[in-house]
């Protein structure tokens, strides 16, 4: 989702007392608002870090529900990672910005 024109839906400044868990509350926030899970739990998940792209997207259920960015740092040591819905039309990411982290949002045009 790299792009000049990328704007968040939510930004959390890295000097807030506990970021990554603001990040997480915001990510969720915005994923269960664009219905980014599918009734089931399912969604799919690209990570990023070296060998990510070579992965491809990975259809998980998430049995926790919360915190995923955190849990996601502690296993890739980053907090970026992209989300998509089960019919491909919405993504939802982090990001790693200067002296934020970010959640963008993007609905994307059916083929």
């Amino acid at each position: 989702m790299s792009n000049a024109y990328v704007e968040p839906v939510a930004a959390v400044p890295k000097s807030h007392p506990s970021p990554v868990e603001e990040l997480g509350r915001q990510w969720h926030r915005e994923a269960a608002g664009k219905q980014m899970v599918a009734e089931d739990g399912r969604f799919l998940i690209l990570l990023s870090g070296p060998g990510a792209s070579t992965r491809g997207w990975l259809c998980v259920k998430d049995p926790v529900g919360s915190n995923l960015p955190a849990r996601i740092l502690s296993v890739s040591e980053s907090i970026e990672f992209i989300v998509m819905s089960l019919d491909g039309r919405r993504i939802c990411a982090t990001s790693e910005e200067d002296e934020e982290y970010w959640v963008v949002f993007e609905e994307v045009c059916p083929l």
